[in-house]
């Protein structure tokens, strides 16, 4: 192993916010699927009151 600088490093957090936004919209449309607008509306609920319980 050779002992050399350790290099910056690319950032790979726009590529990684994309793929999170459709990974999903692809999960919303398949609860779309199985149960309807319905499903979509209480599952966006939860996961907005997730995210703002980890924002405290």
């Amino acid at each position: 192993m050779r002992n050399r600088p350790v290099g910056r490093v690319e950032d790979y957090t726009n590529a990684f916010l994309v793929s999170a936004g459709f990974s999903l919209f692809g999960v919303l449309m398949l609860v779309a699927a199985l149960w309807g607008w319905l499903g979509v509306a209480l599952l966006s609920a939860a996961i907005d009151r997730g995210i703002a319980r980890l924002g405290r």
